[in-house]
Order: structure tokens, then sequence, then C-alpha cells
């Protein structure tokens, strides 16, 4: 027994280290920015250190306002690149997995082979890696939510006081947005406390730790969250348009990755059995995670926190922590070999979807269709000359910016502007032929036409096949490259009779 535990140890470090390898790979050939990653990166590289406290971020972008500060200082120390942007959500993910580790072995006392599940799946979780390669608070937001958790154990161990505590908490609240649902959870739940103990100190103490908490959550909220809260609620009010509540909670683990991570509900009953089992037994930890929980569902229900994966990243890393003791239960209460061996069985299918998932992801699974800009532009600036023009369609903007420069007018070697900006809010027209971007292309010779963060095909709400047909009614129309979905065409106009 005992030599196959270290041969699980072993085969989960090694798992874990693959993992790793993979994000560097990632990190080594450097994908394109997405749009909203050069949305976000506008801000960032382009202001200076006092403009960048200055709200609202360009493109009415909403980050964490330390998150922000920390990514500019990475990037100005080591140059601003793809991979420095995006090497603060690398690091999110390694101290996840060093808190998950830290967490179970003192909190829970788990065993090593359980702490291996929970690391393993972490390290393996199609969205974590994902999101640990961009630029987005979302990973470090799984990280600082389990660090408030962390915090709130060792407080109730005596090992930090509540001082401490509360300026901890307010330190985290500037990286993480969802940390408020739990530092409110943990406080909420120790005032509660206090009153069921009668301790009038405690809750006194409680009490002031909590509106200290709440006013300056509250001032920050004014002066950097809300300038950009507002559009937010309109966009993700039009983004849930098409999808009803149910298939929101269905769809809450699938994140850029094939839909697979839907394979993370079936661990979420042993979690909540997990739960469960520890609130009975009066576990501080369990109720507070269970109150925190309770706290993001209410702010989902009235508008203020969308029911959007990306916005719940936090939300895998608590399902794997909570179900090894569910797992136990159900095990050690089933008499039925058939249906532990089943259970084994799928735990172990779950591991190996994973596990390809995660070596796709040094091939063609790195990259997100229609964003991978950066061959397109090196193609551009290589070969454009000086009678031909390139047109930048409007979602393709910000990572192009970002890429050729955000005070640069021109691309190549060009004498003069040679750059056509697209209207991003302007839809082609293709019945009018007087469509601003239509009329802006007609009036070169030679065009190159780069698009990206969109799909050529008849839902695009930006570019149509028919709209391309309008194109060639005037002139030659040539896809030079198409990478990943990310096409490049050169469209040379008919001599005028």
């Amino acid at each position: 027994m005992t030599k196959n535990k270290n041969i699980l140890i072993f085969a989960s470090i090694a798992i874990v280290a693959m993992s790793i390898i993979v994000r560097i790979i990632m990190y080594i050939k450097c994908r394109s920015l997405s749009n909203d990653e050069a949305y976000l990166a506008v801000s960032i590289v382009s202001r200076s250190w006092l403009e960048l406290l200055a709200t609202p971020l360009s493109g009415d972008q909403s980050a964490p306002v330390l998150y922000v500060i920390a990514v500019k200082a990475i990037g100005s120390i080591f140059e601003y690149s793809e991979g420095s942007l995006r090497i603060f959500s690398f690091f999110a993910f390694i101290g996840l997995l060093i808190l998950e580790v830290i967490f179970l072995k003192k909190n829970f006392n788990f065993n090593n082979c359980k702490i291996c599940f929970v690391v393993v799946m972490s390290a393996l979780l199609p969205s974590y890696i994902w999101y640990s390669n961009e630029l987005k608070p979302y990973m470090s937001d799984a990280l600082f939510v389990l660090l408030v958790i962390f915090l709130y154990f060792y407080y109730t161990q005596g090992k930090i006081n509540l001082p401490i505590l509360t300026g901890l908490y307010i330190l985290i609240l500037g990286f993480s947005s969802p940390a408020v649902f739990f530092i409110g959870g943990t406080l909420s739940f120790e005032f509660v406390s206090a009153i069921l103990n009668k301790n009038k100190k405690q809750m006194l103490y409680i009490a002031i730790s909590g509106i200290v908490t709440l006013v300056i959550f509250a001032l920050y909220y004014h002066w950097w969250l809300s300038p950009a809260s507002e559009f937010m609620k309109i966009w993700w009010g039009k983004y849930f348009r098409n999808y009803s509540i149910v298939l929101r909670i269905v769809r809450i683990f699938s994140i850029k990755d094939g839909g697979r991570g839907f394979l993370v509900w079936f661990f979420v009953p042993f979690a909540l059995l997990g739960i469960y089992s520890l609130c009975k037994s009066k576990n501080k930890i369990a109720w507070s995670v269970a109150l925190s929980l309770l706290l993001v569902c209410l702010a989902s229900s009235i508008g203020k926190w969308p029911l959007a994966g990306r916005l719940w990243l936090f939300l895998p890393a608590i399902v794997f922590i909570f179900t090894p003791i569910g797992a136990d239960i159900v095990l050690n209460k089933t008499k039925n070999k058939k249906i532990m061996n089943a259970i084994e069985f799928s735990f172990l299918v779950v591991l190996a979807l994973y596990l390809s998932i995660c070596l796709e992801c040094t091939k063609h699974r790195m990259y997100y269709p229609t964003t991978e800009i950066n061959p397109l532009i090196s193609y551009v600036q290589e070969n454009i000359k000086d009678d031909e023009k390139l047109y930048v369609h409007g979602l393709t903007i910000s990572p192009f910016l970002y890429k050729n420069g955000y005070n640069v007018t021109k691309i190549g070697n060009a004498t003069d502007n040679n750059i056509i900006y697209g209207n991003m809010f302007n839809e082609w027209e293709a019945e009018v032929l007087g469509g601003n971007d239509i009329q802006s292309i007609l009036e070169n010779k030679k065009t190159y036409l780069l698009f990206a963060n969109h799909l050529i095909n008849k839902n695009s709400r930006f570019l149509t096949e028919k709209d391309l047909t309008v194109l060639q009614k005037y002139g030659t129309l040539t896809e030079i490259m198409n990478v990943y979905d990310t096409p490049l065409y050169y469209f040379e106009r008919n001599e005028v009779p």
C-alpha cells in the first residue's frame, strides 16, 4: 500500500510539473492578445503611473487596481510583451497550488493522496490552463479567494489577530473583486458566532472590522469600480439575452475549453456533501465558505455579479478542495463494490481527459480562433508597398495598436500614413455602397484587409460572406493568410473606366 501511495505521489508531481512546462511553452510561443486583453493593455502600456490611477480604464475595462499596478510594474521592469503582461496570472496559478497544499494539510489534515487529487485537478483544469496565460485577473481571483479562506483559518487558530486580518483583507480587495464576498462571509459568520456565544466584546471588534472594511470597499468601489460598472451591466445584459438561467448555470465551468469544463459538475455533489458534513460538525471554515457562496449567489440574483464562468473562476478550486471529504463519506458508506469502482473509474476518466487537453495546449489548443493576429501583422509589415494600404477591421483595432505601436501612424516601411481604421460600431452595410468601411477600401487601388475577433459567416455581426461579395464586384479579393480562423485578405480594385 505504501509503495502504491509513493507511486501516486510521484505521478502527481510529474503531472503538475508537466502542466507547468505546458504553460511555459504557451508563454514562449506567445499567442496574440485577444480583444479583451488588448483593451486592458491600452491602459497598462500607454498610460503613465498617475494616468493609470485615473478612471475609467480605456475601453470601459474593469480590473482590480492592484492587479493593474502589478502588471504594469512587471512590464516596466521586463519590457512590455504578451509574456510580461500575462506572467502575473502564471504566478497566481503557482501560488494557488502552493496555497492548496498548505491549506489542506493544516486545515483538513488531508493525507498526501487527497492533496495530490486537489492539486492535480487544479493544475489540469482547462480553464485554469487558459487563464493562467491571459492578461485578465480571473486566475488571480482563484488565488485571492482561497487566500481569504486561508487567512481566516489562521485567525481561528489564533495565529493572526483581527487587526492584521482586517488589514490583509483590505489589501486583497485591491487584487480581487470576488474576494469581497468571501471577506463578507467570514466576518459575517464571526459576528453571528459572537452573538450566539453572547460575546459582546467580540461582537464589537468584529463589527468595527466589518464597518472599516465595508467603508473602504465602498470608497474603492466609488473611485475605481463604479465608472465601468454601468457599462458592464449593460454589456452582460446583452450577452445573456440568449441564455436562460439554467443554461448559464450548466455552462458555468465550461470556459474556452470546448465544453469539457462541464466535467467539474461530476465533483460538485461530492463537494456539497463535504461542505454539508463539515457544517454539521460545526467547522468554521465550511460555514464561512457556505455563507460566502450564498452572498455570491445573492449578488448574482440581483445582477451585481453575472453568472459567467470566468467571473466565477474561483469556484472550481473550492469544489476540488471539498470533494475528497464528500467522496470519503460516499465510499465509506457504500458497500456495493460496483458503485465504488464506478466512482473511482469516473475520477480516472476525468483525469485522463484533462491530461489530454493539457497536452493539446502545446499545439492548436493554446490558440483561440479568430484572435491570432500577430503573424498577419508581421506579414503586412514585411510585404506592404508604398502604393498599398492596410484596412484594420473595427474589432481588430485594439490588438493591432498594441502590436504596431500606439503612436505609430503607419505600418511597414511606408513613407506616408497607410492605415485605414474601420468603424467598430458601423456594420459594413453591404446593400449600400456608401457604407463607411467599404467606401474607404474602394478609394484605394490596393488594400490589405485585416480581421480578428470575429467569424466570417452568416451569423457574424460585423462581416459576412455577402459583404465580401460586394467587394468582389469591384475588384479581386484574395485570402493571403488564415491563422486559426484569423484571415488576412488582399483587395485590388479594378481600374475605373
